[in-house]
């Protein structure tokens, strides 16, 4: 099915043609029109998620399909986690204007016949000739008749957007900048303003506008072989200019029906190249700043290949590659990773690079693999394989758009060669894509893609790292095994990452496991086609310290004096109001332990284990001024004083004891055994600013 709508039998010449281009602009001449600004019209902010039809259904949608699918999103969470779009694809309509009564005609390579203006046949291929059609576009009765709703009769596309709105979600349709739709279908191209009034006046919320030109090869007064690029408008203006045309019209006609504006998704494929000597002067690609600033190589026209480099100044989203199949090394590297890590540029709220559909829980539907079928194009995604496309296409905030059958079972049966079997998604491909770890990455309203981690990968099937910036300081980092056979050990550093803090906590996000590093990330066994995804969070520098409230008493080392302990100056039998000090540690000695309790106001006190006639559990207090010595009183509540805030190091677990009135730190005035304890100013070399567990 992908094949007949892509006509991918022509796309391996103009691969080649693409391949053989050179860099510059050649002999195109500049316009002097103002050059666009990128697109802001306030919607898809974040990347668009929902359903598409063609992977699962092609050409045999339905209302009833259609109606099925939105049912099983909102009933089985789909909705909830995000997924609020249902798009049909090409074939919803007639093959006919309603200016018509029948096909239009077709020239013998499947290009609309064109006419001149005396009403004569003309092979369009320079440019010129009058499209025939007219009218409105009409879905085909058959797969979407009209439906009544509350005494009113709605046609069958309004129908499903009132259906899917009742729902809380979306509906989105199939449209293209080209005379006719991949499937030979009316397309939109002269036909703009009607097309997007209409699509507006339905409830349609989301446009996918593709690029199908037919006609034959193009040998150019250059010699040069242009392959097929289309006939009439299709050869004079640029995808650019055809797409920025349809996406116009879609916001006058919502504003003049005064509905929202519709989302614009870009499907044209980036094999075409469009024939220069062709193309309008006048032509926006031309001037806009963002394709003159890459450049166009020769034999291609601005505004072409790649949709990379332009897709956001004209639409919300753009496909950058050609179609996918169930085969995982399309989404990875050799696929189109690599053509998304080219154009992070083209990355931001209302714009985004399309990745393609999703095959997570997809099952094709003539052949039942491994039985019927052996083609690997057809091979359903393992769950390693369909966490990996989903991780891939979330690190690079690529729509999540699903091309599995989401319908019940009972409702996907299919029957063939003696064979039954279902193509509904399955439970496990279900919580996959419902897994919000994975949806809050793809979703991030920072908008910044993933950028590579270290050399790219010298095969196919070398691992590849990718680290992802989010807009609460977290890190995500994705460990790809590219291997389709091997399990591979996938790993990296905080200091490859560019992460500077002391530890990070991690989550991965598929198993849920928890745990902190300071070094590395990952390091274990990836399965094959199979992926790590991490979520960082830095640990902060200092915590409420461990010892607070634990009910024991704890001795401490002063940093930087040899492990001199704290201690109650002249041991237990000195008065009250005795300095304290720091001596040889002995385990023994209850002069030497200390416990840490929260007072009501959330401070901490320090005592001693003293318990004798002189000392009963004194308490720590601090002086008033730098340098001032620590001394024991007995508590007094309230007092500031004799109040403290307990931190601990993350990276190192030493405690930072600070005096509430004074904000000074206790510290010590030497490093040998009799210094005596003093509160100061924060100072990191200070000896004893530092303090250590010794028990």
């Amino acid at each position: 099915m992908r094949a007949s709508r892509g006509r991918t039998s022509r796309l391996p010449s103009l691969l080649l043609a693409l391949g053989l281009a050179l860099p510059g602009l050649g002999t195109l001449s500049l316009a002097t029109a103002s050059p666009a600004a990128a697109l802001d019209n306030g919607t898809a902010l974040t990347p668009p998620m929902g359903w598409n039809s063609w992977n699962a259904l092609g050409t045999q949608v339905n209302q009833q399909q259609v109606v099925q699918t939105i049912d099983f999103m909102s009933a089985n969470g789909l909705v909830a986690a995000g997924y609020d779009t249902v798009t049909i694809d090409d074939g919803w309509s007639q093959l006919y204007r309603t200016g018509q009564s029948s096909w239009f005609t077709r020239t013998a390579e499947g290009a609309m016949q064109l006419y001149d203006n005396s009403g004569n046949p003309v092979s369009g291929t320079d440019g010129t000739g009058n499209d025939p059609t007219s009218g409105h576009l009409q879905a085909d009765p058959r797969n979407f008749p009209s439906q009544v709703v509350n005494g009113q009769t709605l046609g069958g596309i309004q129908y499903l957007s009132w259906y899917a709105h009742s729902k809380g979600m979306k509906l989105g349709l199939y449209a293209t900048d080209t005379y006719e739709t991949c499937q030979m279908h009316p397309g939109s191209l002269g036909h703009e303003a009607t097309d997007a009034a209409d699509f507006v006046s339905w409830g349609v919320d989301y446009v996918k506008y593709d690029d199908c030109p037919y006609g034959p090869q193009i040998i150019g007064p250059d010699g040069h072989n242009y392959y097929t690029q289309g006939v009439g408008k299709e050869l004079t203006k640029s995808i650019y200019a055809r797409v920025q045309t349809f996406q116009r019209a879609l916001d006058s006609a919502s504003a003049a029906q005064g509905r929202p504006k519709v989302a614009l998704s870009v499907s044209a494929q980036p094999v075409h190249s469009g024939v220069p000597y062709l193309l309008e002067t006048g032509d926006p690609a031309r001037t806009d700043p963002v394709i003159k600033a890459a450049g166009t190589p020769a034999f291609q026209s601005p505004g072409y290949a790649p949709t990379g480099v332009w897709c956001g100044q004209v639409a919300n989203l753009c496909r950058i590659g050609g179609d996918r199949d169930s085969e995982l090394s399309g989404v990875l590297w050799n696929g189109q990773l690599q053509t998304a890590l080219q154009y992070p540029g083209n990355v931001r709220p209302g714009s985004w690079n399309d990745m393609d559909m999703m095959f997570t829980g997809w099952k094709y539907a003539y052949g039942l693999y491994g039985v019927t079928d052996t083609c690997v194009c057809h091979k359903p995604f393992t769950d390693d394989e369909s966490r990996s496309e989903l991780s891939i296409l979330a690190m690079m905030a690529s729509p999540l758009i699903s091309g599995a059958d989401l319908r019940t079972a009972a409702q996907t049966q299919v029957s063939r060669d003696g064979y039954s079997w279902s193509t509904g998604i399955d439970a496990s491909s279900l919580a996959l894509l419902k897994n919000r770890d994975m949806i809050a990455i793809d979703q991030d309203r920072l908008a910044k893609p993933a950028t590579l981690v270290g050399s790219a990968p010298r095969s196919g099937t070398d691992p590849v790292v990718l680290e992802r910036r989010l807009a609460n300081g977290d890190t995500a980092v994705l460990l790809v095994n590219q291997d389709p056979n091997n399990w591979q050990t996938v790993t990296t550093s905080l200091s490859a990452l560019g992460l500077s803090g002391a530890g990070y906590t991690y989550k991965e996000v598929w198993s849920g496991a928890t745990g902190s590093t300071s070094g590395t990330v990952g390091g274990n066994w990836v399965a094959p086609h199979g992926v790590a995804l991490y979520r960082l969070t830095a640990q902060a520098a200092t915590v409420t310290a461990t010892v607070i409230n634990d009910g024991k008493y704890h001795s401490l080392s002063a940093g930087g004096t040899g492990g001199q302990a704290l201690e109650a100056s002249g041991t237990c039998s000195a008065p009250v109001g005795q300095n304290a000090d720091i001596n040889t540690w002995w385990s023994d000695h209850t002069s030497e332990q200390w416990t840490f309790t929260t007072n009501p106001d959330g401070t901490v006190r320090i005592s001693d284990n003293c318990s004798t006639a002189t000392q009963q559990h004194t308490v720590l207090a601090a002086g008033t001024q730098p340098g001032n010595s620590a001394y024991l009183l007995g508590y007094s509540p309230g007092n500031p004083w004799q109040e403290w805030k307990v931190v601990q190091s993350t990276a190192t677990g030493a405690l930072t004891i600070t005096n509430v009135a004074t904000g000074l730190v206790l510290g010590t005035s030497g490093t040998g055994a009799g210094s005596v304890v003093v509160t100061d100013n924060p100072n990191a070399a200070a000896p004893g600013q530092s303090w250590t567990l010794l028990s």
